[in-house]
């Protein structure tokens, strides 16, 4: 007896552009969240809401060190979310610094600073350094 195969069955996914191809005629995803994580040493907190997730982080430290240790490339994730309509927004002290993904506009200073494609809130980055902790 011959052995058969499943027509149906597809290779696994192994880079973001196929990642992206299967996506392509999926619906818009909506997030619904709200999770502390710690970090380090640092809590977090992840809000979702509709397209955008929002972490907090506690400090402007903590949040280079958390972008600069992303487990993804920043251009790969900008993809992936931007594929299924969600941005996510980091905010300082409750203050929005920057934004990932569908909704961000990439700035020229992100860019040259090494942070990809981000959208800076250079007003938020202002606040939450002077920002007094509550």
């Amino acid at each position: 007896m011959t052995p058969t195969t499943d027509r149906t069955a597809r290779p696994p996914i192994e880079t973001v552009a196929e990642l992206l191809d299967e996506l392509d005629d999926r619906p818009e995803l909506a997030v619904d969240a709200d999770l502390r994580v710690d970090v380090d040493g640092r809590t977090l907190s992840v809000v979702g809401y509709d397209d955008m997730v929002a972490v907090g982080v506690p400090s402007l430290p903590a949040a280079l060190s958390l972008w600069r240790r992303l487990p993804v490339d920043p251009m790969d994730a900008a993809a992936v979310l931007a594929s299924v309509g969600l941005t996510a927004e980091l905010r300082v002290r409750g203050v929005p610094v920057a934004r990932l993904g569908d909704d961000a506009t990439p700035s020229s200073l992100a860019r040259r600073l090494g942070l990809g494609p981000v959208e800076l809130v250079p007003d938020g980055v202002v606040l939450a350094v002077t920002r007094r902790r509550g």
